[in-house]
């Protein structure tokens, strides 16, 4: 006998191609029943992964165009902070100028009160000073004279001396 590792026999032939037509008709059904759903699959992944993709880089976008309106409107603050506060400081100024000059004219009239005052003292002062003197001229003409005259050339020396006394003039 002549002995083959593998001998090509009938049986061996017949179960090949039973395998193989086996194989086949395996492989049709399962490609009918399985290579469209998988495709399918496969697809609506892909357009979900490709929707997610354009969904984020849309989103991207929208956050760079959101934050160049965010720095936009940040300088705006930043120009009208600017505004602001070179307002505030012409206000302060403008207010710092007035209390100043409020302050001179309040100044002025305390001054001016001030020489009113003291005007008003002196006068006060000389008429005081004239009736001292008036009363003490009396005083004095009512001694010399009594002495010396009868009562009406009396009264006429005091009518005298008030008039004269009345036109001297103080010096300051």
């Amino acid at each position: 006998m002549d002995s083959y590792i593998l001998t090509l026999d009938s049986q061996l032939i017949y179960s090949v191609i039973v395998q193989l037509i086996s194989t086949g008709i395996l492989c049709l059904i399962l490609s009918k029943l399985l290579y469209k759903p998988v495709t399918e699959f496969l697809e609506k992944r892909r357009k979900r992964i490709e929707s997610s993709i354009n969904e984020a880089n849309t989103k991207l976008a929208d956050a760079d165009n959101l934050k160049a309106e965010y720095e936009l409107k940040l300088k705006e603050i930043e120009k009208e902070k600017a505004t602001i506060l070179e307002e505030a400081r012409a206000r302060a100024k403008q207010n710092e100028a007035q209390i100043i000059e409020e302050a001179r004219k309040e100044a002025e009239a305390i001054k001016n009160r001030a020489a009113l005052d003291i005007e008003r003292e002196q006068e006060k002062a000389r008429e005081e000073v004239r009736l001292q003197i008036i009363e003490v001229s009396s005083l004095i003409a009512s001694k010399f004279i009594s002495e010396k005259i009868n009562q009406a050339e009396q009264d006429k020396l005091v009518e005298q001396v008030i008039a004269d006394l009345g036109e001297v003039k103080w010096q300051n």
